[in-house]
Protein backbone atom coordinates (compact mmCIF):
# COMPACT_ATOMS: atom_id res chain seq x y z
CA UNK A 1 0.00 0.00 0.00
CA UNK A 2 1.56 3.26 -1.15
CA UNK A 3 1.07 6.29 1.11
CA UNK A 4 2.37 9.71 0.02
CA UNK A 5 4.23 11.84 2.55
CA UNK A 6 1.51 14.47 2.77
CA UNK A 7 -1.05 11.72 3.33
CA UNK A 8 1.08 10.25 6.12
CA UNK A 9 1.35 13.65 7.83
CA UNK A 10 -2.40 14.27 7.52
CA UNK A 11 -3.23 10.82 8.92
CA UNK A 12 -0.79 11.38 11.79
CA UNK A 13 -2.42 14.73 12.56
CA UNK A 14 -5.90 13.20 12.56
CA UNK A 15 -4.88 10.35 14.86
CA UNK A 16 -2.85 12.50 17.29
CA UNK A 17 -5.70 14.98 17.59
CA UNK A 18 -8.38 12.30 17.95
CA UNK A 19 -10.38 13.73 15.07
CA UNK A 20 -13.77 12.02 15.31
CA UNK A 21 -15.01 9.63 12.66
CA UNK A 22 -17.56 11.13 10.29
CA UNK A 23 -20.12 8.49 11.22
CA UNK A 24 -19.86 9.36 14.93
CA UNK A 25 -21.17 12.89 14.33
CA UNK A 26 -24.62 14.21 13.61
CA UNK A 27 -25.03 15.94 10.22
CA UNK A 28 -25.04 19.33 11.97
CA UNK A 29 -21.83 18.52 13.88
CA UNK A 30 -20.26 17.21 10.69
CA UNK A 31 -21.04 20.41 8.78
CA UNK A 32 -19.64 22.50 11.61
CA UNK A 33 -16.42 20.48 11.62
CA UNK A 34 -16.11 20.80 7.83
CA UNK A 35 -16.75 24.56 8.04
CA UNK A 36 -13.94 24.89 10.59
CA UNK A 37 -11.56 23.43 7.99
CA UNK A 38 -12.48 25.95 5.29
CA UNK A 39 -10.19 28.77 6.42
CA UNK A 40 -7.27 29.31 4.03
CA UNK A 41 -3.83 30.57 5.16
CA UNK A 42 -2.61 33.64 3.22
CA UNK A 43 0.05 31.68 1.35
CA UNK A 44 -2.62 29.37 -0.11
CA UNK A 45 -5.13 32.01 -1.13
CA UNK A 46 -6.05 32.40 -4.80
CA UNK A 47 -7.36 35.74 -6.01
CA UNK A 48 -10.23 35.81 -8.50
CA UNK A 49 -11.37 39.10 -10.01
CA UNK A 50 -15.12 38.57 -9.94
CA UNK A 51 -17.11 36.40 -7.50
CA UNK A 52 -20.80 36.84 -6.92
CA UNK A 53 -23.71 34.76 -5.67
CA UNK A 54 -27.26 34.50 -6.87
CA UNK A 55 -30.29 32.60 -5.58
CA UNK A 56 -32.54 30.59 -7.85
CA UNK A 57 -35.74 28.67 -7.29
CA UNK A 58 -35.59 24.87 -7.31
CA UNK A 59 -38.87 23.05 -6.73
CA UNK A 60 -40.25 24.54 -3.48
CA UNK A 61 -36.89 25.80 -2.21
CA UNK A 62 -34.14 28.25 -3.09
CA UNK A 63 -30.51 27.37 -3.74
CA UNK A 64 -27.40 29.47 -4.25
CA UNK A 65 -25.03 29.58 -7.18
CA UNK A 66 -21.56 31.11 -6.83
CA UNK A 67 -20.04 32.50 -10.03
CA UNK A 68 -16.26 32.81 -10.40
CA UNK A 69 -14.63 34.70 -13.26
CA UNK A 70 -11.43 36.54 -14.07
CA UNK A 71 -13.05 38.52 -16.89
CA UNK A 72 -16.53 39.37 -18.13
CA UNK A 73 -16.22 37.98 -21.65
CA UNK A 74 -18.13 34.99 -22.98
CA UNK A 75 -15.80 32.34 -21.58
CA UNK A 76 -16.03 28.57 -21.52
CA UNK A 77 -17.89 27.42 -18.39
CA UNK A 78 -17.36 24.82 -15.68
CA UNK A 79 -20.46 23.81 -13.70
CA UNK A 80 -19.17 22.44 -10.38
CA UNK A 81 -20.91 20.11 -7.91
CA UNK A 82 -19.22 19.69 -4.53
CA UNK A 83 -18.71 16.47 -2.63
CA UNK A 84 -19.66 15.61 0.94
CA UNK A 85 -21.76 12.46 0.79
CA UNK A 86 -24.90 14.47 -0.01
CA UNK A 87 -24.88 15.39 3.72
CA UNK A 88 -22.17 18.05 4.07
CA UNK A 89 -20.22 20.44 1.88
CA UNK A 90 -21.21 23.82 0.52
CA UNK A 91 -19.88 26.76 -1.48
CA UNK A 92 -17.23 27.53 1.14
CA UNK A 93 -15.95 23.99 1.66
CA UNK A 94 -14.85 23.81 -1.98
CA UNK A 95 -14.14 27.50 -2.56
CA UNK A 96 -10.35 27.11 -2.82
CA UNK A 97 -10.69 24.24 -5.29
CA UNK A 98 -13.10 26.31 -7.39
CA UNK A 99 -10.72 29.27 -7.36
CA UNK A 100 -7.85 27.06 -8.56
CA UNK A 101 -9.95 25.56 -11.35
CA UNK A 102 -11.16 28.99 -12.46
CA UNK A 103 -7.68 30.45 -12.59
CA UNK A 104 -5.83 27.47 -14.07
CA UNK A 105 -8.43 26.53 -16.69
CA UNK A 106 -9.09 30.18 -17.72
CA UNK A 107 -12.82 29.44 -17.55
CA UNK A 108 -15.80 30.89 -15.76
CA UNK A 109 -17.03 28.54 -13.03
CA UNK A 110 -20.43 28.23 -11.37
CA UNK A 111 -20.64 26.21 -8.15
CA UNK A 112 -24.03 24.75 -7.24
CA UNK A 113 -25.10 24.78 -3.57
CA UNK A 114 -27.62 21.94 -3.78
CA UNK A 115 -29.82 20.88 -0.86
CA UNK A 116 -28.37 18.43 1.66
CA UNK A 117 -29.67 15.31 3.40
CA UNK A 118 -31.18 14.28 5.73
CA UNK A 119 -33.30 17.45 5.61
CA UNK A 120 -33.59 16.99 1.84
CA UNK A 121 -33.26 13.35 0.84
CA UNK A 122 -33.01 11.86 -2.66
CA UNK A 123 -33.92 13.14 -5.22
CA UNK A 124 -33.62 16.73 -3.91
CA UNK A 125 -29.91 17.20 -4.66
CA UNK A 126 -30.43 15.84 -8.16
CA UNK A 127 -33.48 18.04 -8.75
CA UNK A 128 -31.47 21.08 -7.62
CA UNK A 129 -28.59 20.18 -9.92
CA UNK A 130 -30.87 19.74 -12.93
CA UNK A 131 -32.70 23.00 -12.18
CA UNK A 132 -29.39 24.81 -11.77
CA UNK A 133 -28.12 23.60 -15.14
CA UNK A 134 -31.39 24.62 -16.83
CA UNK A 135 -31.23 28.06 -15.22
CA UNK A 136 -27.59 28.56 -16.19
CA UNK A 137 -28.21 27.79 -19.87
CA UNK A 138 -31.45 29.79 -19.99
CA UNK A 139 -29.55 32.81 -18.66
CA UNK A 140 -26.36 32.44 -20.69
CA UNK A 141 -26.50 36.00 -22.04
CA UNK A 142 -26.70 37.55 -18.57
CA UNK A 143 -24.13 35.18 -17.07
CA UNK A 144 -21.91 35.60 -20.17
CA UNK A 145 -20.48 32.25 -21.17
CA UNK A 146 -20.10 30.21 -24.35
CA UNK A 147 -22.98 27.70 -24.42
CA UNK A 148 -21.00 25.48 -26.76
CA UNK A 149 -18.11 25.09 -24.31
CA UNK A 150 -19.55 23.79 -21.04
CA UNK A 151 -17.89 21.19 -18.83
CA UNK A 152 -19.35 19.62 -15.69
CA UNK A 153 -17.11 18.77 -12.75
CA UNK A 154 -17.60 17.18 -9.35
CA UNK A 155 -15.88 15.31 -6.57
CA UNK A 156 -17.33 12.26 -4.79
CA UNK A 157 -21.09 12.88 -4.42
CA UNK A 158 -20.63 15.83 -6.77
CA UNK A 159 -19.15 13.41 -9.30
CA UNK A 160 -22.37 11.42 -9.05
CA UNK A 161 -24.41 14.51 -9.90
CA UNK A 162 -22.06 15.59 -12.70
CA UNK A 163 -22.25 12.16 -14.33
CA UNK A 164 -26.06 12.16 -14.21
CA UNK A 165 -26.12 15.64 -15.76
CA UNK A 166 -23.92 14.32 -18.58
CA UNK A 167 -26.26 11.36 -19.09
CA UNK A 168 -29.30 13.64 -19.25
CA UNK A 169 -27.44 15.85 -21.72
CA UNK A 170 -26.67 12.81 -23.86
CA UNK A 171 -30.37 11.93 -23.76
CA UNK A 172 -31.06 15.51 -24.95
CA UNK A 173 -33.04 16.27 -21.79
CA UNK A 174 -30.50 18.97 -20.93
CA UNK A 175 -28.30 21.21 -23.14
CA UNK A 176 -25.03 19.96 -24.58
CA UNK A 177 -22.24 19.14 -22.13
CA UNK A 178 -18.83 18.93 -23.84
CA UNK A 179 -16.90 17.13 -21.14
CA UNK A 180 -16.87 15.93 -17.56
CA UNK A 181 -14.19 15.97 -14.89
CA UNK A 182 -14.86 13.44 -12.12
CA UNK A 183 -12.75 13.27 -8.96
CA UNK A 184 -13.20 9.90 -7.18
CA UNK A 185 -16.94 9.78 -8.03
CA UNK A 186 -19.40 7.91 -5.77
CA UNK A 187 -21.55 6.27 -8.43
CA UNK A 188 -22.56 2.81 -7.17
CA UNK A 189 -24.65 2.66 -4.00
CA UNK A 190 -24.59 -1.14 -3.98
CA UNK A 191 -21.11 -0.60 -2.46
CA UNK A 192 -20.21 -4.15 -3.43
CA UNK A 193 -16.78 -3.74 -5.03
CA UNK A 194 -13.54 -5.07 -3.47
CA UNK A 195 -12.08 -1.62 -2.69
CA UNK A 196 -14.82 -1.19 -0.08
CA UNK A 197 -12.56 -3.35 2.11
CA UNK A 198 -9.71 -0.79 2.15
CA UNK A 199 -8.83 -0.12 5.79
CA UNK A 200 -6.28 2.27 7.25
CA UNK A 201 -6.57 4.17 10.54
CA UNK A 202 -6.92 7.89 9.97
CA UNK A 203 -8.65 7.84 6.57
CA UNK A 204 -11.48 10.34 6.16
CA UNK A 205 -13.74 7.93 4.27
CA UNK A 206 -14.26 4.20 4.82
CA UNK A 207 -17.17 1.95 3.90
CA UNK A 208 -18.80 2.73 7.27
CA UNK A 209 -18.62 6.42 6.33
CA UNK A 210 -20.38 5.76 3.03
CA UNK A 211 -23.03 3.69 4.84
CA UNK A 212 -23.65 6.68 7.13
CA UNK A 213 -24.07 9.03 4.17
CA UNK A 214 -26.33 6.59 2.30
CA UNK A 215 -28.55 6.15 5.35
CA UNK A 216 -29.10 9.91 5.49
CA UNK A 217 -29.46 10.40 1.73
CA UNK A 218 -31.80 7.59 0.74
CA UNK A 219 -35.44 7.00 1.57
CA UNK A 220 -36.43 3.63 3.01
CA UNK A 221 -37.91 2.37 -0.26
CA UNK A 222 -35.27 3.71 -2.67
CA UNK A 223 -33.73 1.16 -5.04
CA UNK A 224 -29.94 1.54 -4.99
CA UNK A 225 -29.75 0.06 -8.49
CA UNK A 226 -31.75 3.03 -9.85
CA UNK A 227 -29.27 4.82 -12.12
CA UNK A 228 -30.42 8.19 -10.75
CA UNK A 229 -28.81 6.99 -7.51
CA UNK A 230 -26.10 4.74 -8.97
CA UNK A 231 -25.28 6.19 -12.40
CA UNK A 232 -22.54 3.61 -12.95
CA UNK A 233 -25.43 1.18 -13.56
CA UNK A 234 -26.91 3.25 -16.42
CA UNK A 235 -27.54 0.95 -19.38
CA UNK A 236 -26.56 2.96 -22.48
CA UNK A 237 -23.29 4.90 -22.29
CA UNK A 238 -22.99 5.51 -26.04
CA UNK A 239 -22.12 9.08 -27.10
CA UNK A 240 -21.10 10.39 -23.71
CA UNK A 241 -18.98 13.55 -23.48
CA UNK A 242 -15.20 13.34 -23.15
CA UNK A 243 -14.45 12.14 -19.62
CA UNK A 244 -11.50 12.50 -17.27
CA UNK A 245 -11.59 10.44 -14.06
CA UNK A 246 -9.16 10.95 -11.20
CA UNK A 247 -8.97 8.36 -8.43
CA UNK A 248 -7.23 7.99 -5.08
CA UNK A 249 -5.49 4.74 -4.18
CA UNK A 250 -6.53 4.84 -0.53
CA UNK A 251 -10.23 5.19 -1.27
CA UNK A 252 -13.08 2.67 -1.01
CA UNK A 253 -14.49 4.27 -4.16
CA UNK A 254 -11.47 3.61 -6.38
CA UNK A 255 -13.06 0.56 -8.01
CA UNK A 256 -16.09 2.61 -9.03
CA UNK A 257 -14.00 5.10 -10.99
CA UNK A 258 -12.14 2.23 -12.66
CA UNK A 259 -15.42 0.47 -13.51
CA UNK A 260 -16.79 3.67 -15.04
CA UNK A 261 -13.67 4.03 -17.17
CA UNK A 262 -14.09 0.45 -18.44
CA UNK A 263 -17.80 0.91 -19.16
CA UNK A 264 -17.29 4.20 -21.00
CA UNK A 265 -14.52 2.66 -23.11
CA UNK A 266 -16.69 -0.35 -23.92
CA UNK A 267 -19.23 2.09 -25.39
CA UNK A 268 -16.52 3.71 -27.57
CA UNK A 269 -16.23 6.96 -25.63
CA UNK A 270 -13.11 9.05 -25.10
CA UNK A 271 -12.12 8.54 -21.48
CA UNK A 272 -8.93 9.31 -19.54
CA UNK A 273 -8.18 7.75 -16.16
CA UNK A 274 -5.49 8.40 -13.58
CA UNK A 275 -5.02 7.20 -10.01
CA UNK A 276 -3.03 9.05 -7.34
CA UNK A 277 -1.98 5.88 -5.57
CA UNK A 278 -0.77 7.44 -2.31
CA UNK A 279 -3.74 9.76 -1.75
CA UNK A 280 -7.00 9.33 0.16
CA UNK A 281 -10.57 10.20 -0.70
CA UNK A 282 -11.27 13.96 -0.63
CA UNK A 283 -7.65 14.95 -1.26
CA UNK A 284 -8.49 17.35 -4.10
CA UNK A 285 -10.65 19.56 -1.86
CA UNK A 286 -8.08 19.50 0.96
CA UNK A 287 -5.47 21.63 -0.80
CA UNK A 288 -3.88 23.02 2.38
CA UNK A 289 -3.37 19.66 4.14
CA UNK A 290 -2.71 17.53 1.05
CA UNK A 291 -0.66 19.61 -1.43
CA UNK A 292 -0.44 16.71 -3.92
CA UNK A 293 -3.94 17.92 -4.77
CA UNK A 294 -2.37 20.77 -6.76
CA UNK A 295 -0.88 18.28 -9.21
CA UNK A 296 -4.31 16.77 -9.79
CA UNK A 297 -5.98 20.18 -10.09
CA UNK A 298 -3.36 21.22 -12.65
CA UNK A 299 -4.01 18.07 -14.67
CA UNK A 300 -7.76 18.56 -14.50
CA UNK A 301 -7.40 22.18 -15.60
CA UNK A 302 -5.30 21.09 -18.57
CA UNK A 303 -7.93 18.47 -19.36
CA UNK A 304 -10.64 21.15 -19.40
CA UNK A 305 -8.55 23.24 -21.81
CA UNK A 306 -8.12 20.18 -24.03
CA UNK A 307 -11.85 19.46 -24.07
CA UNK A 308 -12.56 23.04 -25.06
CA UNK A 309 -9.86 23.05 -27.77
CA UNK A 310 -11.27 19.85 -29.29
CA UNK A 311 -14.77 21.27 -29.45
Amino acid sequence: MKIDNDTKKFIKFRLENNVPEVEDLTPIELREMRASMASVPPEHQVQINHINEIKIKSENRKIKLRIYSNNNNDQPLIIFFHGGGFVMGDLDSHDLLCRHLTKKSKCKLIAVDYSLAPEYKFPCSLEDSINAVKYIFENSKQIKFDKNKVVVCGDSAGGNLALIISILSKEQKLPKIRGQILFYPWIDFTMSRPSMNIKLDGLIVKKSTLDYFADHYLNDNDDVTNWNISPLLYSDFYEMPTTYIYGAGLDPLIDEGYALMKRLKSFKNEVHYKVYEGQMHAFVSNVVSLPTSIMCINEASDAIKQIIRND
